[in-house]
């Protein structure tokens, strides 16, 4: 690695952190996935790789991370990736390409049920060969076509068997009953198949098979038995019906069926222990292990009832039958270990193979890619008009080795084409690299002239004095060399020992004045560190002015200190200019915030103002001062707006609320004012009525000014000459009109007659109180004392009281009568009134 290698800027996934390769894999884009596949492949660490592949998505690619990586959990997340791109893929192509980096049993299982796309079900179908793995997908795949193509798969009955047992499925477990032939199978699927209709298939093939009746009929070993059921047959009968006919006989008729005696429970007991000693005997395969565990429980849940010599004979049967049970078992586990040995043995063998052709297929892949590359890449360097000597002479040696790589490619047609594009690459960039090589040595020779004039420069500086300007000129010096660096092989080493003798004699003299500066430059990075700690302890502050005040003081004594290393003193100046960012950007989003909450607080503000300018007209008193002083309440909690409009908006609010108030304490004298105004305006409104008009609609106005003068109430007691007046006029009118107010409440002749019945009324009163008030007192002592009570001198008072009442009922209608014009008019009005008087004056007087 050069010099320039080292500090050109590396990608994260390429950081000597495992961690941080990880990260910068999972950042990298859909484009680069040429890099995420070259991670996948050759990081060191397994945590990079999984990360990868996870990020993968060519199925070739997650296909040799499944086969070929070295850790379990790299292949563990390869194959998952492989399953999913297979599973759910809706491009059969893709599926396809997943699917042909699966090999597991277990994954072509788990796709055959769940695969998006039948191609792909079927697919898995195809490429299973363990007969459980086909039974499983048999059993419980949700496609039926997908079932039925794993059914058709199986050829191991153990596995057809466990198909019509335990599959749900009436379609796979009716069809794999028909393709079983073992009798103790289809005994075994008749008595306990989970699927009804395979059960009743099974045992209508047992029924069409001559002799398994009886032995059927005795299956139920583990129910308990029925006790209507007829009792089983006889040993004898058994052995007789399982063996073969020679001829068939002709089946005599059937005679009438005859009630079934009760059974004996013993020798039902001894029948259900012979069955079950004869399944076992039968057992094989798969049933093995599971029907040993249900004959022992089934064997020991049994009363015994039979007797210990037959019982004792049975249960050495049933021992027997399970020690050859395990036996068998044994045998078949043992078989079945050295068949999966050597399938595996053989698999690993082809997968090695398989491996080994992928692998020269890729080396081959590579070989030619990597000249395809190479070919392009000797063309554009043969186009391009300024390429590199660098670059020309890599690529013509990388042309002699892929050469010698094509010649082992056996692919004929692409091996010949490649080369001769090589060579003519090669041809067309040759006399380039001549050229370049002839410009190199120029370069060369010219910069040889300027190093010694540069080598003259450093030995005249040694002379100097002034060290500053010594050090200054050096680093020119030495910038200057960099761009000259290349020099005539002959003469390179000898110009460079030249030039650094003087820079070691110059280094000698300027060491202690750089370590001078140096340390002066520790102590003002030190005085900086504290500018930025107290910058960066400022940064979070909330005394905006204040605190500015002090940044830019502390700007002052940064800009006052001396020369500090640059590195470390732009770190500094980077975290001080990042705290005045943050303390200013605070600022500004506080004044920000603060500017909207007063414009916000200023329509708030001129809201309340608009609403007491809109109130403080109105006398409707309590009401509006209410709603004074709930505005004055709301005015409290507004916060504060801009200053230069605070005391503008507060002297429109509190002008609005003073108009108001001072209105308010005059409200008396206003609304009598206002009442008084109100009452003169109905007044004219009543005289400037025309006599000679429409009657009706002269009618109309005066009645609704009469409606508007009963609703302002009576006037007041100094208002006497306006209701005067207003009845004036109003009697004026009344008699210009009379037709036009009958049926009226201004109608002449209906307020005639009710004040004739008021004046009636109250006149009626008089005697019986007038009577009582002229009454002696010697009469009423003896009326008195004739009614043998001295309590009835209040009768009187009550009868008056009740009179009283009655007479102030009438002033009230009286008051509410319309006028009746002319003498007829003034007459009942003197009338009433002279009732009235002369029965309040009779009102009786206490005894003394």
């Amino acid at each position: 690695m050069t010099l320039l290698d080292r500090f050109r800027a590396r990608p994260p996934w390429q950081s000597p952190d495992p961690q941080v390769r990880a990260a910068a894999v999972r950042q990298l884009g859909a484009d680069q996935s040429e890099v995420v596949a070259t991670i996948a492949r050759d990081d060191e660490d397994p945590r990079v790789r999984r990360a990868a592949v996870q990020r993968l998505d060519d199925p070739l690619a997650l296909a040799e991370r499944a086969r070929d990586d070295g850790d379990e959990s790299v292949r563990q997340e390869a194959t998952g990736r492989l399953v999913h791109m297979a599973e759910a893929a809706e491009d059969p192509a893709l599926a396809a390409a997943a699917m042909a980096g699966l090999g597991d049993a277990r994954h072509l299982s788990a796709l055959a049920r769940t695969a998006r796309l039948p191609s792909t079900r079927a697919a898995a179908v195809a490429r299973l060969e363990d007969p459980r793995a086909l039974a499983a997908v048999a059993k419980t795949a949700p496609d039926p076509a997908t079932r039925q193509a794993a059914l058709d798969a199986i050829r191991d009955p153990a596995a057809l068997a466990e198909v019509a047992l335990k599959s749900e499925h009436k379609d796979v477990a009716v069809a794999a009953v028909g393709r079983l032939d073992d009798t103790a199978a289809l005994q075994t699927v008749a008595a306990r198949a989970r699927n009804s209709a395979a059960a009743r298939r099974a045992r209508s093939v047992l029924d069409a098979r001559p002799g398994v009746t009886a032995v059927l009929a005795a299956e139920a070993v583990p129910d308990p038995p029925v006790p209507d059921a007829p009792p089983p047959p006889e040993p004898e009968a058994v052995a007789e019906a399982a063996a073969p006919a020679e001829e068939p006989a002709a089946v005599p008729p059937a005679p009438e069926p005859s009630p079934p005696p009760e059974p004996d429970p013993r020798e039902r007991e001894r029948q259900e222990r012979i069955a079950l000693c004869a399944k076992l005997e039968a057992l094989t395969g798969e049933e093995l292990v599971d029907y040993r565990e249900e004959s022992r429980a089934a064997w020991e849940g049994m009363a015994p009832r039979i007797e210990p010599p037959e019982l004792a004979e049975l249960e050495q049967r049933f021992e027997r039958a399970m020690a050859e049970c395990r036996q068998r078992f044994d045998t078949v586990a043992a078989r079945r270990a050295v068949e999966k040995e050597t399938a595996e043995r053989e698999a690993k063998e082809k997968e090695t193979q398989a491996r080994a052709r992928e692998a020269e297929v890729r080396r081959r892949q590579q070989t030619l890619a990597r000249a395809q590359a190479l070919a392009s890449r000797l063309e554009a360097l043969a186009r391009a008009e300024k390429p590199t000597l660098r670059e020309v002479e890599r690529a013509l040696r990388e042309e002699r080795a892929v050469l010698e790589a094509l010649a082992a490619v056996p692919e004929r047609k692409e091996r010949e084409a490649l080369t001769e594009r090589l060579k003519a690459g090669r041809a067309a960039l040759f006399p380039k690299a001549q050229e370049l090589r002839e410009a190199d040595d120029w370069t060369r020779w010219t910069n040889a002239a300027k190093q010694e004039e540069l080598c003259k420069r450093a030995e005249a500086l040694v002379a100097e004095e002034d060290l500053e300007k010594t050090l200054h000129r050096l680093r020119e010096i030495d910038a200057a060399w960099r761009e000259v660096r290349q020099a005539p092989r002959g003469q390179a080493e000898t110009l460079w020992l030249r030039f650094k003798a003087a820079r070691d004699q110059l280094h000698a003299k300027l060491d202690p004045y750089v370590a001078k500066k140096k340390e002066e430059g520790q102590a003002n990075l030190k005085k900086k560190e504290e500018l930025v700690g107290r910058a960066e302890a400022l940064s979070g502050s909330t005394d905006w002015l204040k605190t500015a005040d002090e940044f830019r003081r502390l700007q002052g004594e940064w800009k006052q200190i001396g020369t500090t290393p640059h590195r470390p003193s732009q770190v500094l100046w980077e975290r001080f200019r990042g705290a005045a960012d943050r303390f200013f950007s605070r600022r500004k989003e506080d004044l920000d915030r603060r500017k909207h909450e007063w414009a916000a607080n200023l329509q708030r503000k001129e809201a309340l103002c608009g609403r007491a300018e809109e109130v403080m007209g109105s006398s409707d008193w309590e009401a509006t001062l209410a709603e004074i002083k709930r505005l004055q309440a709301e005015w409290r909690t507004v916060g504060p707006v801009r200053k230069s409009k605070a005391d503008a908006i507060w002297q429109r609010f509190r002008k609005a609320v003073d108009a108001f108030m001072e209105r308010y304490a005059q409200r008396d004298e206003l609304g009598r004012a206002a009442a008084a105004a109100e009452r003169e305006a109905m007044v004219r409104e009543l005289e400037e009525i025309p006599a000679g008009g429409d009657a009706t609609e002269v009618a109309a106005k005066v009645l609704a000014v009469v409606a508007r003068w009963r609703q302002a109430g009576p006037p007041p007691r100094d208002a006497t000459d306006v209701a005067r007046r207003f009845a004036e006029a109003r009697n004026h009118v009344v008699e210009a009109h009379p037709e036009a107010f009958r049926k009226t409440e201004l109608d002449p002749e209906a307020n005639r007659s009710r004040m004739e019945k008021l004046c009636a009324k109250v006149e009626a009163l008089l005697p019986k109180v007038e009577a009582a008030a002229g009454a002696s007192l010697a009469e009423r002592l003896k009326e008195a004392l004739a009614a043998n009570t001295m309590g009835a001198k209040g009768e009187a008072e009550a009868r008056w009281k009740a009179g009283a009442a009655e007479v102030e009922a009438a002033q009230a209608a009286w008051k509410r009568l319309g006028p009746v014009p002319g003498d007829a008019g003034r007459v009942l009005g003197e009338r009433f009134e002279s009732a009235c008087q002369r029965f309040f004056a009779s009102r009786p007087r206490p005894n003394r």
